[in-house]
């Protein structure tokens, strides 16, 4: 099988590639590195289809796109050229492929703001960034054969580019830094080890449609940064909560994914998060 990866040096490309090579499946990675087999032009449909013309994936995952929400928040036009039209130009050279290839494209959790758990037909757009990664997965349900995953992860990052939220509140209450974290926002994030190990399973089984992946209880940002220091043994004087408001910060105060749809896939027993810090 051969599988191509685009933002395949990020935070979760690099840990998709590492768990598909244990597994022996080839791997190939677009990015905008040198360490890449591609180098990233993801706003050129000809560039994209003759790499993929080239290594004839039977699977393509995507992980690109602009994921400081700031920026998209702030940069509406950014935020749509990154997460809209990369996407779209991937689709149409799929589509010319004429190969049947089996994309996975991933989502965000911030699609959703509700108290209750949202299934999957729940959206709930609330910032320009939930906006932008929603107008991608219309994109992607131009081919049948596609799956869009919804997800927030955590887990020590292996990309010399970027810090999971884990490695930034070890980090920096190591350095005995002050960080700030809202006490009123809500979430289900699962360990990347887990994800890895369930878009594996997506693969060989070729899942179709949207999914939620995540853990199975929610917890506020604050009491996951609180259980994060305290695995580590770090001052807790130095992690500050904050209340999260809307009309100031733009993000929403619920995402918390309902994973009833993933748990009749029967691939894994969907964790707790409490499961996922102990394997950080």
């Amino acid at each position: 099988m051969r599988v191509v990866i685009f933002g395949g040096t990020g935070l979760l490309g690099s840990s998709i590639r590492n768990n598909l090579e244990k597994k022996k499946i080839s791997c190939f990675v677009s990015s905008l590195t040198k360490k890449s087999d591609f180098k990233s032009n993801l706003l050129s449909k000809k560039k994209i289809f003759n790499f993929l013309k080239k290594i004839k994936p039977h699977v393509i995952i995507n992980c690109s796109g602009e994921t400081d929400v700031n920026l998209c928040n702030k940069n509406f036009d950014e935020a749509y050229k990154s997460n809209v039209k990369t996407i779209k130009n991937i689709v149409f050279a799929t589509e010319k492929l004429k190969k049947n290839t089996y994309l996975i494209h991933i989502s965000t959790d911030q699609v959703y703001d509700s108290i209750k758990p949202s299934e999957e037909d729940d959206v709930s757009i609330s910032n320009n960034y939930g906006a932008s990664k929603f107008l991608g997965e219309i994109e992607v349900r131009r081919l049948n054969n596609s799956l869009v995953l919804r997800t927030n992860f955590f887990g020590k990052s292996n990309s010399i580019n970027r810090l999971s939220y884990t490695d930034y509140i070890i980090s920096n209450l190591s350095k005995k830094k002050k960080i700030y974290v809202p006490s009123n926002v809500y979430f289900n994030p699962i360990h990347i080890h887990h994800l890895n190990e369930i878009i594996f399973s997506l693969i060989m089984k070729r899942v179709k449609g949207t999914l939620n992946v995540g853990s199975r209880n929610s917890i506020s940002k604050y009491a996951f940064a609180k259980k994060v220091a305290k695995k580590f043994k770090l001052n807790l004087k130095y992690l500050k909560s904050y209340k999260s408001i809307y009309s100031k910060h733009k993000r929403p105060l619920s995402t918390f994914m309902s994973t009833k749809k993933l748990k009749k896939k029967k691939i894994i027993q969907i964790p707790e998060i409490q499961s996922g810090i102990k394997m950080i």
